[in-house]
């Protein structure tokens, strides 16, 4: 549905676009669509600017070479530059991967590639079915020094200076780093930020890997369940609404070589069943794609209190408000962990006062002690009870585009 914040011009935009999208997304998995699809009349334009947005591209390209999708001369046209320049930004990824991952060797740091070329070169068709615009990789918490350090020796940057040192290493999950011609990698020492990935053991997954082959080399890429894993906690909670092409991703993953009883082990330990729900519902609803039956561990049972909660606080409003800084401090265990992770937060550095600044300055510490204040400000004159609603439901289905 469509929040009623919306405008009635905004609902007139992307209506007539959305369903396309969705249909779209499924397109090649069981229960996709029958009939050719079609654009609504005059919806190419936000048509192609939502196939560009949620990378999907490849898989619309796909649809027009099987004959799944009906375009015009000029729509196919316009189609295949946004694909070629999608694969062509794949590809310098997938080169520039090649150079990390032989340093990141050399130097002992052991490396697993998380979706991007590992996901497009295992599970889909084919590669060219799935667009990625960076690279994601998981490195051990021990490694993480190195592996920073390692960054700036190849040419990389840090996008944005943590709290305090060591902060990230601690409490975080991930550090964006650009490097040449633009191009991004994103170090994890853990699969999301928030609640979800301190109570993630993700030093385990390294235990649970498979070889892919890139350029004729062999990378580590996460076992056909761990992938499925992953795949459910980046649909369900890297974005609000969750993008389709990460939802389509869950689909893609869902297979018979899945270890039902890890994933449910996992759901357990790592509090991640109201994830797997989550996702799973909004595929359903949104694209049209049911799981296996008996995939999905528990599915009808109400999840407890604790994990409703913390999906809240990437699946609704709170995220705006500081939903998963909060759910960190609940997570984080020992009081003396949680003061630390408080006064990090609180007095942060010099540096990151400046980077989260507009101008010349830096924000004081009033100005950024403001912005809790009005969260909690905001959450007093308009916030819920997590117990009063199933906030597994899913509320809006997918980002628009």
């Amino acid at each position: 549905e469509v929040s009623s914040r919306r405008s009635t011009r905004a609902v007139a935009d992307w209506r007539p676009v959305e369903p396309f999208l969705r249909e779209l997304a499924s397109f090649g998995v069981p229960g996709g669509p029958l009939d050719p699809l079609t654009v609504p009349d005059g919806g190419w334009p936000r048509a192609l600017s939502g196939l560009v947005r949620e990378r999907l591209t490849g898989i619309a390209a796909a649809a027009l070479r099987e004959g799944a999708l009906k375009l015009s001369d000029q729509e196919e046209a316009e189609l295949l530059d946004r694909q070629e320049e999608a694969m062509c930004h794949a590809l310098a990824l997938e080169r520039e991967l090649l150079r990390l991952e032989r340093a990141f060797a050399d130097a002992g740091v052991e490396l697993i590639v998380l979706k991007g070329p590992a996901v497009a070169h295992t599970i889909y068709p084919d590669p060219s079915w799935r667009p990625f615009g960076d690279l994601d990789v998981l490195v051990r918490t021990a490694d993480w020094r190195r592996a920073c350090s390692l960054l700036p020796e190849l040419g990389y940057r840090r996008r944005f200076p943590e709290p305090r040192p060591g902060f990230v290493e601690r409490f975080g999950h991930t550090a964006a780093h650009q490097g040449p011609a633009g191009l991004e990698v994103d170090l994890h020492r853990t699969l999301v930020g928030g609640p979800f990935g301190l109570w993630m053991d993700a030093e385990e997954l390294f235990d649970y890997t498979e070889t892919f082959e890139l350029g004729g080399r062999e990378l580590r890429r996460l076992d056909d369940t761990a992938l499925l894993m992953n795949a459910f906690v980046h649909a369900a909670l890297g974005h609000r609404p969750p993008l389709l092409l990460p939802l389509r991703d869950v689909a893609q993953a869902a297979s018979d070589r899945i270890d039902r009883a890890r994933l449910a082990d996992w759901g357990r330990r790592w509090r991640l069943a109201v994830v797997y729900r989550y996702a799973s519902q909004v595929l359903s609803e949104s694209v049209g794609v049911r799981l296996p039956e008996g995939l999905v561990p528990h599915m009808e049972e109400r999840p407890p209190r604790r994990e409703r909660r913390a999906l809240e606080a990437y699946t609704t409003a709170r995220r705006e408000r500081g939903g998963k800084l909060l759910g960190s401090l609940r997570a984080i265990r020992g009081l003396r962990a949680k003061a630390a992770y408080l006064i990090a937060l609180l007095f942060p550095s010099r540096e990151f006062l400046r980077s989260r600044s507009s101008g010349d300055g830096f924000i004081s510490y009033r100005r950024r002690w403001a912005t809790p204040l009005r969260w909690m400000s905001q959450g007093r004159s308009g916030g819920h009870r997590s117990d009063e609603r199933d906030v597994t439901a899913p509320q809006e289905m997918v980002r628009n585009p």
